[in-house]
């Protein structure tokens, strides 16, 4: 294969996601208001539990909704309405694909037909896509990013390594992606400086998104306050309650 034959390839599998044998549920949202948002890239599964100004929940890669019941059900104790979303081709969304610009699309359609959305919590991936809709226009009070990557691009690089493939077809996978999305340079979440109030928390012991990504992005953005802790990881800092209690009293 050619270098942009082997790039393209390479693309289109850190662009895949793997789906879960069974989908999974956040238990609150078994009683939540359900639909199928319909967007260019297929169905977004969608639930909203609660009226009025709602937290709009955004998960990261390979995961689904279900992270999200604890903060869920502590928002809903307090009367503060959810929206949670499955990314296109996760849980229970249709498609195969779910690029960050994919997955921002569905966000902002979401965020335009379950309005009114008051404020946006993120998961890892969730802190990307958010922030690629954030270029588009999207807007909330506040803002939460739990362990949020500055990119994607070293997971790129970490695949590639596992299967033996080489630099330069990393390299150029990178420019083709930035090509066809209009980007001049790697996407960098912390460049973009949203001015919204922002909460960022990143666990020291975070082994797939160093906590300096965490450190640099609220640097960088004006009203960001970053809170660290350890001994939570990756994923289960976003189910933690001292966390949660954290997340709750700031967007409340």
């Amino acid at each position: 294969m050619s270098l942009d034959e082997q790039a393209r390839a390479l693309l289109s599998e850190v662009t895949t996601p793997k789906r879960r044998a069974r989908q999974r549920i956040a238990e609150p949202l078994r009683n939540a208001q359900d639909f199928e948002i319909e967007t260019a890239h297929g169905k977004v599964a969608t639930w909203r539990l609660g009226e009025g100004p709602a937290v709009l929940l955004v998960h990261g890669w390979q995961d689904d909704n279900s992270l999200w019941s604890p903060l869920i059900q502590a928002l809903a104790d307090i009367g503060i309405a959810s929206v949670a979303f499955d990314l296109p081709g996760h849980g229970f969304s249709s498609g195969d694909q779910c690029s960050p610009m994919i997955a921002a699309a569905a966000l902002e359609q979401i965020a335009a037909e379950l309005d009114p959305i008051d404020a946006v919590v993120t998961h890892s991936f969730g802190g990307p896509v958010t922030g690629f809709a954030m270029i588009n226009g999207f807007a909330a009070r506040r803002t939460v990013l739990i362990a949020p990557p500055r990119g994607r691009n070293k997971r790129w690089f970490d695949f590639a390594e596992e299967r033996g493939i080489p630099e330069e077809v990393v390299h150029r996978a990178r420019a083709l992606y930035a090509a066809e999305v209009g980007l001049r340079s790697s996407f960098d979440l912390a460049a973009i400086a949203y001015p919204g109030e922002t909460l960022v928390l990143h666990s020291m012991d975070d082994g797939a998104v160093e906590w300096q990504n965490g450190e640099a992005i609220a640097q960088q953005w004006p009203n960001a306050e970053l809170v660290l802790c350890d001994g939570l990881g990756h994923r289960m800092i976003a189910q933690d309650r001292s966390v949660i209690e954290r997340i709750v009293q700031f967007v409340a």
